[in-house]
Parts: C-alpha cells; sequence; structure tokens
C-alpha cells in the first residue's frame, strides 16, 4: 500500500491554500485625502491592492451612512473624489464614470476573484446610497448609474446576479446596487434598467427563493439575497410604468417565487411586500385586471392567507416613527379584504347572487310548442333543480381560494370568508356544496365553536337587492336549492339540528336555537321578497315559494322539538327562554302552516312567566330579558288556537288574562309594556269585552283604575277574573243589557254612543261579590275602583248617561248603603292614563276597525273623502289563485311514505289530477289513486291513520269511476262551455276534488273540530254525490250557539263554518262547477245567507266575497248570480248596512272613512258583476238597473 502524502504536499495543498487565500479578510487604510482616496482606487493589477484600497473605501462610507463623528469632512472628500474622477464630454464617446473601479471589475471577473467582484458591488452600493441623501450629489450617481447600463457592466451584473447560489456575498451586494440605481432621483433611470432586464433582472426568481436558512427570524442588518432580491423588485414595482408593471408581473417564474416563501420572511419585509402590492398593484386603476390576476391567483392568496398565525412579528411590534404597527396578521387579513371585494382589484368579477353562472331568468325556454303543452309550473324551468350538487360560479377563483381557508380556528379567516360571502353571495352555496368535510355534528370543542360562529354569521348575510338580478326582479325566482343552501348552509341538517336541541351542553342548544332564530327571520324576508316580485297570484315567484317553504321544512325540526327544549330549560337561563321563545313566535309567524300541527297550550307558560316578571324587581338584564320572554310568549298565544285566555289553570288564582292585566297594572317598565298592552286590548276586543270602534277607549280606563289605587286586594282581582270571564262566555247577554241602558237613557240606535260590555257584566256581578261576605276594607276598596273607572270612562267619552245609569246600577249591588253612596263619577283627566294604554288602544282599534272587519286594517285617519277602489286593488283583496295541477304527481308519490303523502301535499296533489282538462291524465290519476289507496292500506301498519285515509281514497275511485272513465259527449246545453278557465271536458266536479283533499288534512288532526263528521260521512256510504257539496248541510243547519253557547262551542262552529268556506272557494273553479253544483244545488242561496249572522267574524265575510268574486272569474258565473240569486241587490244592502249615506254620517273622521271604505269595497264588486256579465242581456233583463247601480 503506497503511504500517504503528509498534508499540505501534492494537489491537495494547492487547493487548501488557494481556498485560504479566498477567504483571506481584507485589509484597509484610514483615508485622510481625496488624492489618497484616488491612489487607493486607481486600477492595479495586483487585485490584492485593489481589495485592499475598496475596502478602506467602504470603511469611508460607512462611516459616512452611519453618521459618525467628521463625516461631513469625510463627504466632502468623497465630492471632491467624484470631480476628481468625472470623465470629460466628448464627442461620440459615451462618459464612463468611475473607470478605475470598472476595470477592476473586469480583471477581478476575468481572473474569478469573487472578493473583489463582492467589494466593488458593495462600494457602489454604498456610493449610491450616499450619493441619494445629497441633492448636489445627484447628477454624479445619475452618471454612475448609466455607465452601469452599459453593455460590459451589465455583463458584469448578470455575472455576479447568477454566481452560484451559496455566494450571497457577490448575488446580495449586488442586488443591493440594482436597488440603489432603481431609486436614484425618484426612479430616473428604473425604466433603462427595467430595459436592460435580460441582465439587470438576472436570476431573480432563483435569487428570491434563497431564503434564510438559520434558527429564528434573520437579522435585519444582514438580509439573505431573498430579502434583497425582493427589495428590489418592490422598488420597481413602485417606480416603473405601467407598461413595464405589467411586463415584470407577467413573469410567472417571479411571481411565483415572491410568494412561495411567505411565511417564513421576516416582519419587515412581509409589511413591504404588502403595502407596495395593495398600493402599486391592487389600488393602482391604471393597471389591466387581467394582469392583477396573474398575481393575485389562488396560489398568491393561500399564500398570503398563511400569515394568519404568523408569529415572528413580536419584536417589531413598532414602526420607524415609534407608533405601534398592526400585526403582520393584520395585514394580510387588510390585503385580503381589499384584493378580494374590491371589483377594482380585478379579483371579485360581477355576479348574480342568488343566480348561478350560466343561466337566464329572463329568458324561459320551456319548449317550442310551450303553448299547447302541458302547464308544469316552476318544474318547467329547466335549470330549477339542477343545483343540489354544485352551483357553478363566475368568480371561480375567490371559489377556489375559500376551499384553502380555516375559518373555524382563527377569527380572521372566517370574517375574511364573511366578507368574501356579503361581496359575491354566489359563493355560499357553491363553497358549502363542496365542503363535505364540513360536520357540524355537535361536540363542545373549540373548533365547534368556530363553527358555529361561522355558520351563525353566514346565516346573517344580508339578501342581495333583487337577489342579483339587475335593477328589477327576474322573470323567474333563483334555484330552490341556492336559496335555501343561503338560508341555511348545507351542513345546517335536521338531523344535526335536533342533535343539538338534545345536547346536555347548553352553549350549543343556545347555538341552534339563534341560528334556527335567524334562519326563518331570514325566510321571512326573503318570502316578501317574492311577493314583490309576483306579478300576479299564479306567477312562478308564488309557486316557488311555497315550494321553498316546503324544502325549508325538510331542515329544520319540528315545533315540537323546539317545545320539548323550551320545557326542559331551567327558570334560571334566561337568554336561552328568551331565545327560544322567539324562535317559537318565529314558527307561528313565519311557517304557521308548521307551527299549527302541534297541539301547544302556551297556557302554563305564560302564566308562569308573567309570574315570573311579577316577582322580579323590575331592574337589572335578568328583568328585561324575563320580560322579552314574556312578550314572545303573549304575542304567540294571540296565534295559538289552543290559548284559553280565560280559564283558570289548576293553581292559579286568576285567569293568563286577568294575570297579565295585573302585571301591567303594577310593572311600569317601558320595555315589552306596548306589546302586553296591545295584546291585552287585542283579547279583550276579540272577546267582546270592549267595543270594537277605532280609537274607541278600550280597556284604557279600567287599567288606569287600577293603577290609581296603590294595592288592589286578591279579591278583587278575583272579581274581575270572573267578570271577563262571564263576559267572553256571553257576550250577546251583554250587549243587549248595553242596549237596554241606552233606550232607558232615551239615546237612539243612529247616535254615537260609546259603551262598554264589560261594566254591565261588573253591575251585574257587584252583588254576587257582596253576598260573598268580603272584608269591609274589600268593599271600600272596590267602590272606590268602580269609581275611578266611572271617572276615567267619562273622561274616555263613555256615553254619560251610560255611566249613570252604570253608576246606578253598581249602587244596587251594595248592601251597604254608606258604601253605595261614595259612588261617584269623579272628574279625571285622560292624561292620568298611562301613554301606552292609549297607544296600545289605538293600535288595537285600528287593527280591529270597522265595525265588520271586511276592510280590516286599511284605515286611515287622514282620509275623510270618498274614493273609487280600483279593479286592481279589488283583486289583490278578493282574488285568490288557483294552483295549476302539477302532472308530475304522477311518478313523485310511489316513492314516498304514508306520512309524506298526506302531510306534505303529494296525495292531494294527485287528486286534483282527477280534474285534469286532458282525459289520459285523469285516468292515469284515477289509477295511481287506487293504487296509492293499497299501498297505505297494506305497506304501511304502523301509520295510524291509514285506515281513514284507505276509505277516503277508495270512495273517491269510486265517486270518479263514472265520470272519468265514461265520457259522454257535449249536449246542446253544454256546448260552448269549453272557453272558461281551459275546461271544455268532462271530469270530476272541483268540490269532490277540493273535499277528498281538504280531508286529508282533518283526518290527519285527530283535534280538527271537523273529525268526527268527516269520519261519520265516510261510513255513510261506498261513494259521494258528485253534484253535492259534502258536509254543506252538517255545517250550515246547526244551531249557532253564539247567545248562550260556550266559548270553546262558538269557536268550534265558526271553525267548521271556515272549512267550509274554504272548501266552496276551492271548488269553485268551471264553468260545470257553477252550472252543476253551486246554481242546480243552490249553494249561492246558502253562501249568501251565511253574513246575516250579526256575531260572524271579519275573516269569515272576506271568505264569502271571495267565493263571489271567484265565481266572477268563470265564464257565466257573473249572470248567475245576478239573474238567479240577486246578487247585486244583496251588495246593494251589505252597502247599506255599513251605515254610509253618500257623505258619511255623524262618526268622527276616522270611522267615516273606515265606512266609506266598506261601502266602496261592495260598490267595487257590483262594478265586477257588471263588467264580467253578458251586458246585452242584464241590460234587458233588469231594465238597465244593474247598469245603473254600477254607475254610482
Amino acid at each position: 500500500m503506497v503511504k500517504r502524502k503528509p498534508y499540505g504536499e501534492g494537489a491537495h495543498a494547492g487547493k487548501r491554500q488557494k481556498t485560504s487565500h479566498a477567504h483571506e479578510a481584507p485589509t484597509s487604510e484610514d483615508v485622510h485625502t481625496s488624492r489618497q482616496l484616488r491612489q487607493l482606487l486607481s486600477f492595479e493589477q495586483d487585485l490584492r491592492q485593489s481589495r485592499h484600497g475598496l475596502q478602506s473605501f467602504k470603511i469611508l462610507l460607512d462611516s459616512i451612512v452611519n453618521g459618525e463623528d467628521g463625516s461631513s469632512e469625510k463627504q466632502e472628500m468623497v465630492v471632491e473624489y467624484l470631480e476628481a474622477v468625472k470623465p470629460r464630454e466628448r464627442e461620440d464617446e459615451v462618459p464612463v464614470y468611475l473607470p478605475d473601479l470598472m476595470e477592476t471589475w473586469g480583471m477581478a471577473s476575468q481572473m474569478s476573484n469573487e472578493n473583489v467582484m463582492s467589494a466593488v458591488a458593495v462600494v457602489l452600493a454604498l456610493l449610491l446610497r450616499v450619493i441619494s441623501a445629497n441633492v448636489n450629489l445627484v447628477p454624479y450617481g445619475l452618471g454612475i448609474c448609466r455607465t452601469l447600463l452599459q453593455k460590459r457592466q451589465q455583463e458584469l451584473i448578470a455575472k455576479n446576479l447568477s454566481a452560484d447560489k451559496g455566494k450571497d456575498f457577490i448575488i446580495s451586494p449586488t442586488l443591493r446596487l440594482l436597488r440603489e440605481a432603481t431609486s436614484l432621483d425618484g426612479g430616473t433611470l428604473a425604466a433603462p434598467i427595467f430595459r436592460a432586464r435580460n441582465n439587470t433582472f438576472k436570476s431573480l426568481a432563483r435569487n428570491m427563493g434563497l431564503r434564510y436558512l438559520g434558527e429564528g427570524i434573520e437579522d435585519t442588518k444582514r438580509p439573505s439575497v431573498r430579502t434583497n432580491a425582493i427589495q428590489f423588485l418592490l422598488s420597481s414595482l413602485r417606480l416603473l410604468h405601467v407598461e413595464a408593471k405589467r411586463d415584470l408581473l407577467l413573469q410567472k417564474d417571479v411571481v411565483a417565487a415572491l410568494m412561495r416563501h411567505l411565511r417564513d420572511d421576516p416582519p419587515h419585509l412581509l409589511y413591504a411586500i404588502l403595502d407596495t402590492l395593495r398600493a402599486c398593484v391592487v389600488l393602482d386603476k391604471k393597471l389591466s385586471k387581467d394582469v392583477k390576476i396573474k398575481l393575485l391567483n389562488s396560489h398568491s392568496l393561500t399564500r398570503i392567507a398563511s400569515l394568519y398565525g404568523y408569529s415572528h412579528d413580536k419584536a417589531e411590534s413598532k414602526d420607524t416613527s415609534g407608533a405601534d404597527r398592526p400585526s403582520v396578521e393584520e395585514a394580510a387579513h387588510g390585503f385580503l379584504i381589499a384584493a378580494c371585494t374590491d371589483p377594482a382589484a380585478g379579483i371579485l368579477r360581477s355576479q348574480h347572487g342568488y343566480y348561478p353562472e350560466g343561466i337566464n331568468p329572463d329568458s324561459l325556454l320551456l319548449g317550442t310548442n310551450y303553448t299547447n303543452s302541458v302547464d308544469f309550473g316552476i318544474d318547467s324551468i329547466p335549470w330549477m333543480n339542477k343545483f343540489e350538487d354544485d352551483v357553478p360560479v363566475r368568480n371561480s377563483l375567490l371559489a377556489e381560494f375559500i376551499q384553502t381557508l380555516r375559518p373555524w380556528s382563527n377569527t380572521k379567516q372566517s370574517e375574511l370568508l364573511i366578507t368574501i360571502f356579503e361581496a359575491a353571495p354566489e359563493l355560499v352555496a357553491q363553497y358549502f356544496s363542496h365542503k363535505k368535510s364540513f360536520s357540524f355534528e355537535p361536540k363542545l370543542s373549540a373548533t365547534w365553536i368556530g363553527y358555529a360562529a361561522l355558520l351563525y354569521n353566514v346565516i346573517q348575510l344580508p339578501i342581495p337587492a333583487y337577489f342579483g338580478h339587475s335593477n328589477n326582479y327576474a322573470q323567474a325566482p333563483p334555484p330552490i336549492a341556492v336559496v335555501i343552501g343561503n338560508i341555511i348552509p348545507a351542513p345546517v341538517t335536521l338531523k344535526v339540528m335536533t342533535r343539538c336541541l338534545a345536547n346536555k351542553s347548553g352553549l350549543i342548544s343556545f347555538y341552534a336555537i339563534r341560528m334556527l332564530v335567524l334562519a326563518l327571520q331570514k325566510l321571512a324576508r326573503i318570502l316578501t321578497m317574492y311577493r314583490e316580485a309576483s306579478s300576479s297570484e299564479d306567477s312562478l315567484w308564488n309557486e316557488a315559494a311555497r315550494r321553498l317553504i316546503d324544502d325549508f321544512y325538510q331542515s329544520i325540526p319540528d315545533i315540537k322539538d323546539i317545545i320539548s327544549h323550551y320545557r326542559t330549560i331551567s327558570d334560571d337561563d334566561l337568554l336561552q327562554r328568551e331565545a327560544t321563545s322567539r324562535l317559537l313566535l318565529l314558527y307561528y309567524e313565519v311557517i304557521p302552516q308548521l307551527a299549527l300541527r302541534a297541539k301547544f297550550d302556551v297556557s302554563p307558560m305564560l302564566l308562569a312567566s308573567i309570574q315570573k316578571v311579577e316577582a322580579s324587581n323590575g331592574t337589572g338584564e335578568d328583568s328585561v330579558m324575563a320580560l322579552m320572554e314574556l312578550e314572545h310568549l303573549c304575542t304567540l298565544a294571540r296565534y295559538s288556537p289552543g290559548m284559553r285566555w280565560f280559564a283558570r289553570t289548576p293553581g292559579a288564582s286568576t285567569s293568563p288574562f286577568t294575570t297579565l292585566l295585573r302585571l301591567c297594572v303594577h310593572k311600569t317598565m317601558d320595555t315589552s309594556q306596548v306589546e302586553l298592552t296591545n295584546v291585552l286590548y287585542s283579547v279583550a276586543d276579540e272577546s267582546q269585552l270592549v267595543e270594537s270602534r277605532p280609537r274607541k277607549p278600550g280597556l284604557a280606563p279600567l287599567i288606569a283604575a287600577l293603577r290609581k289605587l296603590e294595592d288592589v286586594d286578591p279579591a278583587i282581582w278575583s272579581f274581575l277574573d270572573n267578570c271577563a270571564e262571564r263576559c267572553a262566555r256571553s257576550p250577546i247577554k251583554y250587549l243587549e243589557m248595553v242596549e237596554e241602558q241606552l233606550d232607558k237613557a232615551g239615546i237612539g240606535e243612529d247616535e254615537e254612543a260609546v259603551c262598554c260590555p264589560l261594566m254591565m257584566t261588573i253591575a251585574e256581578q257587584v252583588s254576587f261579590f257582596v253576598a260573598s261576605s268580603p272584608g269591609k276594607s274589600s268593599l271600600k276598596a272596590l267602590a272606590q275602583l268602580l269609581s275611578e273607572y266611572l271617572g276615567y270612562s267619562k273622561a274616555a267619552k263613555v256615553n254619560k248617561a251610560f255611566l249613570v245609569a252604570a253608576k246606578e246600577l253598581f249602587a244596587a249591588g251594595f248592601e251597604d248603603k254608606k258604601i253605595a253612596a261614595k259612588l261617584s263619577i269623579p272628574k279625571r283627566s285622560t292624561s292620568d292614563a298611562s301613554k301606552q294604554d292609549a297607544q296600545g288602544s289605538e293600535d288595537v282599534a285600528s287593527k280591529h276597525s270597522p265595525s265588520n272587519g271586511v276592510v280590516n286594517g286599511q284605515s286611515n285617519p287622514t282620509i275623510t273623502t270618498k274614493f273609487t277602489l280600483s279593479p286592481q286593488a279589488l283583486a289583490e283583496r278578493l282574488a285568490v289563485p288557483i294552483p295549476p295541477s302539477k302532472d308530475s304527481a304522477l311518478l313523485k308519490w310511489s316513492t314516498k311514505t304514508p306520512e309524506e303523502l298526506v302531510e306534505e301535499g303529494h296525495a292531494a296533489s294527485l287528486i286534483w289530477l282527477l280534474c285534469s282538462e286532458h282525459p289520459s291524465i285523469r285516468r292515469e290519476a284515477l289509477t295511481n289513486i287506487a293504487k296509492m289507496a293499497a299501498k297505505i292500506k297494506d305497506d304501511s301498519p304502523t301509520y295510524e291513520d291509514r285506515d281513514q285515509v284507505w276509505l277516503l281514497l277508495m270512495e273517491l275511485v269510486e265517486t270518479a269511476r263514472e265520470p272519468i272513465l265514461h265520457v259522454h259527449a257535449p249536449t246542446k246545453g253544454e256546448e260552448g262551455q269549453g272557453q272558461g278557465q281551459g275546461q271544455g271536458h268532462d271530469g270530476l266536479p272541483s268540490i269532490i276534488a277540493a273535499f277528498a283533499a281538504r280531508a286529508l288534512d282533518v283526518l290527519s288532526n285527530p283535534l280538527h273540530p271537523l273529525y268526527a263528521k268527516i269520519n261519520a260521512f265516510l261510513t255513510s256510504g261506498p261513494s259521494w254525490a258528485p253534484d253535492r257539496v259534502p258536509l254543506l248541510r252538517a255545517i250550515l243547519q246547526q244551531n249557532s250557539p253564539g247567545d248562550d253557547g260556550d266559548v270553546h262551542a262558538r269557536g268550534r262552529y265558526y271553525a267548521e263554518l271556515s272549512w267550509l268556506l274554504g272548501l266552496l272557494l276551492d271548488g269553485l273553479r268551471t264553468p260545470a262547477d257553477v252550472a252543476v253544483v253551486f246554481h242546480r244545488r243552490r249553494v249561492f242561496e246558502r253562501l249568501l245567507a251565511v253574513p246575516c249572522n250579526p256575531y260572524l267574524g271579519p275573516g269569515l265575510r272576506v271568505l264569502v266575497l271571495r267565493v263571489l268574486y271567484r265565481a266572477t272569474e268563470i265564464e257565466g258565473g257573473s249572470d248567475t248570480l245576478v239573474t238567479r240569486f240577486g246578487a247585486v241587490a244583496w251588495l246593494v244592502a251589505q252597502k247599506a248596512a255599513v251605515g254610509v249615506a253618500g257623505s258619511g254620517s255623524g262618526a268622527d273622521g276616522e270611522a267615516n272613512a273606515d265606512a266609506e271604505a266598506e261601502a266602496e269595497l261592495y260598490q267595487a264588486l257590483i262594478r265586477r258583476l257588471w263588467d264580467t256579465c253578458d251586458k246585452e242581456r242584464i241590460e234587458t233583463w233588469s231594465k238597465g238597473g244593474v247598469r245603473r247601480l254600477a254607475e254610482l
């Protein structure tokens, strides 16, 4: 084996010595004169000597830059040197500044002396920095920079820039030199430097990748190659003109390198990057959007978003001026907000809100033969059901970017996402349709809370104007799936929300409740916009609204689950109790169809809430929350059909009505006071405790009298409770007592006399109260209360004679004459009553005027003159659209369960196809109904109502078999009737289909008033008479329990009557319905007799008028009403009954205006009959009478 040579010998020794020489520290000397400096920098063949001179010059320049002692003298020395080496101007010669330095640089490059190559770049960069600080030296600097742009120097710069990756001591000074040259004199030479980019921007992308690899953050005094390269790039972006900036940004490798290692960059560099890009790119209006997108692509945005959570900026919390600067995270957040939400930035493109990309809602492609095809309604729009799994968007770049965010882990990212959603609503549904991993299963963790906060904010997003369509509503509504995705995002499913409500954590259930509240509020706003967009009742918007509600049902828990959750909430959790009560109220206000399915008695909860508020001290947040909960429950009680206002619950001393009255008397808080008072006035008005007239006192005198007493005896509260219950149970009795007292006082029926039935009830019950042997103090208190009641009633303009009679009746009930003698009618001022009471009385009076409520809510106190109701306004009040039958029901029912068939309306839709104008569809529907009945009977043993539903469907099949399967040719009398409403065919009468469809709802609700009657009807025979109205006689011929019946019997009767009038309205659709059913069976005659009931509610009167209006929409209907049933004379009589004769009566202005409005409604219906009848025939038949009445 050959012996290894000792160290220092051979080739290896030469290599080691060369390497050692390359890293030898430079020598230097102090410079005292410019001449010495010139000698040091003169060109030498010996590069060691050149390096010595360069190092000496560097130390001199460093001292000037750092402002050391004697820096001014040293700067003068530099100026003298520059002047001495300044080239002379000669023709045809390009001046070369600092020729010795340039020669030294060139020689070092030829000999590959990296130390000198680096030293020259360092010295030139420092020299330009010194020159840029002195305006007088700028010409020298420009000359040096122009010398650098000469071909030879460009090649030297390029060689330095393309040095090996490990030679940062060469690359960094060269980049600093280029940055100083670019920035000199405000960027005078920035453009020439960029034009030489083949050399000056050599290896820029590679150099931006040479980042700091040490531990921690890099030192600002020793920046890495990446830092220097990025600073050079940013200087160029700040100073270049638009075209050059465009060319620079179009270099993909440069943009990618800039964004690649952002998270590892030092804070000061990140601030510079974000500020420069925002000012010089994002906000530069001269720069085209296409160029901006080259920089701000999804990759770049994702890299910038990675700065969320950046933690290296704690040491640089202050800027150069000493002021606190935002963190890097905040700076990045502000940049992304500006870039993603400002259309000028180029990222955000114009979009159409809830309308996906690629559809035109104003151009509905319904087929070339649409006029002769079957109308499928909203199902005929090809794109309406296409966007359940994916939603195409215009902002594809943003859509790609937001998928990379983690909004559940960072509040800034969540805020950014919500801001993007607000700027581009089209992204909401698309985001969640692609976010399949987004699980909202309840689990109390920071991640779940982040999810919940995000979803909460998404639901809270505003709705774009016109749903994103420009200027106005489109012809077609947006896709249902997109709208649902914006109301309640895809992760919020029925299953998840039900689990959230059942979770033991109060925070999880509270989040779920709040999200449901927001979703229902948003649904209400959207439905309002749908109503605004619908041009007619049968428009696509109305059908879409119904479909939207149906789909919304499938995403939220049933109200039974909400009620169960509400009952489990502890009394101390006031915040959640208030939110849940608000949610229950929204169920009744926004989706009453779903809410009314539950049999919910709100009385116990209302009483408990009232007692809680009574027990509170009236101050603090807890009391306010309790009052808000009470307000929601009171309003909810007004909607709930099962609410018993005057029934005492076990353990309660008074009914809910009196308990609420006591609360309003004792509590004087502003919060919820108006709403609670309005509830009292409304209940009193509906139960006829007070007169139902506009601007009448209502309960205000009684409340004011009770407040006048410092403390009301519990016995008196029980007495008032008993009086209210009796008056509500038998109002006719006490109204007759009022009339009796007025007759005794000689007040005629035509005179305006304000009275109060409740006062008569009190007068009747005083003797019984005295007979119950109360204490003498209670009797005195009652006498004082009655006196105050009379006094405030007089101040409220109640008839004086009536009050005197009431006072005498009060006195007659007291056995103690001394106490009776104390009764009086003191003088009181209306200002003594609460302002809230007055407001409540006014509000409720306006809601329930005029007397029979046909024109409910349309009064205006400023109207004092007559007006004419236009045909359009009449249609808005009385027209009810006929929903089109959906042929798709032939297929949809087969995949549904029996519960879904009945509750979701699939069975009803199939039943209505029995009335289709196409014989083939009628026969197919008949077959499918028979199959549906068999499916319900045989395949659904767990369905509770299967027997009744099967019986109903099979009897319907038997009834429809003859008119559908045995079609006969039209008789002579039937010819020509095919022009009305698309009906010129034989088929099942509409009244039979309407009865079957509505009876299904009754059979699914055993508590319905008609449940027993419909079951009895179904068991009475195997089929029905097709030309008769089922249950018509059973409902109309029963005695009304108006006078002496109890409240429940009266309510049940009017509920049945309302159901029957709705049936008549649904069953009146074709000329055949008018002729065969309503005319032949004299249904109109029975209908016109219904309003003769003086106690008929306003809603039922409106239903009668709507049936008449529906008849005028059918060919021949108006002729039948006029000639066969005297409808014109009936309307004239109803108009006269209002009490208005031409210019009005002696009532006050508002009451007179209300009466005129109601009279004009009847007059408008007369005009409608005349406009839609056969005028020539009716003119001859009535000898011009109908025409004259219509022209009044």
